[in-house]
């Protein structure tokens, strides 16, 4: 299950994020069964009162029973719509039972009433894990599909972008494979006519096959990686440093119909020119590919993101964290590359977005509950102070019932909305986290 996989994420990197994240705690375990038989034992007495539901929903939550968990809650919200504590938790149960858009509405709910400090960083961040376990989830269903998926013919002005490949030798420019990939896709996106697959979505299929970390670019991983994600194009590429010119890319166009190479375009220079290289590929490509380009288009892929090399770098590295789950590191090379260039508005979102990740990644969903419900929620046995400290730091930060949408015709809870059958986007929770690197200086040294 996805909380299990972040707990273990959580409880592998607890040291190593707490610089990032305050040094919240992991996650708590839950209930006993005993627990919730005597509870059981109580609601069948009681079946309406809230506080008693809401206690039994939390034990259920605990214990994996998702479906539970929310049919007690709906009893707790009918009658008590305001309650943030256990709207949270309806969040929290929707993401357990893998319906996504109905937790991002809870989210979003509780996020409309601008909550002030921790309060809204922690809902901004659970949102940010509910893209990332979405993205994988999606995946797994798109590769369970593959058979069906293989004999629809993909949109043709749909385009992936595969993750550069790197074949030098300096593992300093490694991180640019994800910083390589984001330029194109971004690139890409400024003509009309395209439609680009985000960069997390594919990255998300591509953990989910295991190739990530397999160096594999050939045409038909390229082709099957565009069926399965509904892009009729792959972009596919690799860079290097040359003996003549110190730095060359390298990409390709690949049909996912037939994994025929449609369009090719390259490009080699000094390193400091690698935006210049980069842009010319890309308008190798579009001109090869017979993709219309008006001059504003042109304008606005000649733009540069930043101008300077090594904050790319930085923001690069902080993909490749990201890509691996790790927010807290993710978080602190996005800020240095915006300290580097404060105009570099991409950095400083993704800064934000992963600490916001980070944060939210080590607090237990009983804290993120009880600072929601504005410390009105006696903390969960076993949780200790953490609770206490952190809903006094943010107290009232919520008013009960604040942001509530009500709808015009009566809404059952404990049926949500079906959701949209979608591939979608992220990273591999189970993966390895890198311990993350404090003031790290990073030299970039052109070669003659």
């Amino acid at each position: 299950m996805y909380r299990t996989r972040a707990a273990v994420v959580v409880a592998a990197g607890a040291v190593l994020v707490a610089c990032a994240t305050g040094g919240r705690g992991a996650r708590t375990s839950g209930p006993v069964p005993v627990d919730l038989t005597a509870l059981e034992a109580q609601r069948a007495q009681q079946p309406n009162d809230p506080a008693l539901n809401l206690r039994l929903a939390r034990a259920y939550y605990a214990a994996d029973r998702f479906a539970d968990a929310r049919r007690a809650l709906g009893i707790v919200l009918t009658q008590q719509p305001g309650n943030n504590v256990a709207r949270a938790y309806l969040g929290f149960t929707y993401e357990g039972l893998e319906q996504f858009d109905s937790a991002r509405a809870v989210y979003t709910g509780l996020l409309a009433a601008k909550p002030r400090g921790e309060v809204g960083r922690l809902l901004s961040g659970r949102l940010a894990l509910l893209s990332r376990h979405e993205l994988h989830v999606r995946a797994r269903q798109a590769i369970a599909r593959e058979s069906e998926l293989s004999r629809t013919p993909p949109d043709p002005n749909t385009i992936a972008v595969m993750p550069f490949r790197y074949t030098g030798s300096d593992s300093s420019l490694r991180p640019l494979e994800r910083g390589l990939a984001s330029l194109v896709v971004t690139d890409l996106s400024r003509v009309s006519r395209l439609k680009l697959v985000e960069r997390e979505r594919l990255q998300a299929l591509l953990d989910e096959l295991r190739l990530a970390a397999s160096g594999r670019v050939d045409t038909a991983t390229s082709a099957r990686s565009g069926r399965l994600i509904g892009a009729g194009q792959v972009v596919q590429g690799q860079f290097q440093e040359v003996p003549t010119a110190n730095f060359r890319i390298d990409a390709a166009t690949v049909r996912a119909s037939d994994a025929q190479v449609a369009a090719t375009g390259s490009g080699q220079d000094q390193l400091r020119a690698l935006f210049d290289i980069e842009k010319s590929v890309v308008f190798q490509l579009l001109r090869k590919m017979n993709v219309p380009v008006t001059p504003a288009e042109s304008v606005a892929i000649s733009e540069r993101p930043t101008r300077d090399l090594q904050a790319f770098l930085l923001y690069s590295r902080g993909l490749e964290a990201r890509d691996r789950g790790n927010y807290g590191a993710a978080s602190l090379n996005f800020r240095a590359a915006a300290q580097r260039d404060p105009s570099f508005s991409q950095a400083s979102q993704q800064a934000q977005s992963s600490s916001d990740a980070a944060a939210a990644s080590t607090t237990p969903e009983t804290n993120v509950a009880s600072a929601v419900g504005g410390g009105s929620e006696a903390p969960a046995a076993g949780v200790g102070g953490t609770t206490q400290t952190l809903t006094s730091a943010i107290n009232s930060a919520v008013p009960s019932g604040a942001g509530l949408v009500t709808p015009t015709t009566p809404v059952d809870v404990t049926k949500p909305p079906t959701d949209p059958g979608r591939i979608c986007e992220a990273a591999n929770c189970e993966g390895p986290t890198r311990p993350t690197l404090i003031g790290t200086l990073i030299i970039i040294i052109q070669r003659p």
